[in-house]
């Protein structure tokens, strides 16, 4: 839960509001793309050949948990108008990339 004036965006509102995210890891799913990027990572493969698809550190770019849908949030400022903040809060998660 969060003060309104603590988001940062310029409100001027004591009003609380729950502010959801997302957090926590994501296993890599043993997908056919997945297997390939593995087994071109123990063949050694060149460069070019990878470019693009591993990562800086040589290994396959990992899943994270992000936001899959958003919600509105409502609040009352401090001159009693109301304020529709779109797409602020996650609704839902899931393990993306």
């Amino acid at each position: 839960t969060l003060r309104v004036r603590e988001l940062g965006l310029g409100y001027p509102s004591e009003e609380l509001i729950r502010f959801r995210y997302c957090w926590g890891g994501c296993p890599n799913p043993k997908t056919n793309h997945g297997l390939v990027l593995a087994r071109l990572k123990l063949w050694g493969g060149s460069s070019e050949e990878l470019s693009g698809v591993l990562d800086g550190e040589g290994s396959p770019p990992s899943p994270c948990c992000r936001p899959s849908r958003y919600e509105d949030v409502a609040f009352l400022d401090e001159r009693q108008r109301w304020h529709r903040l779109r797409q602020l809060s996650a609704a839902a998660c899931r393990c993306l990339g």
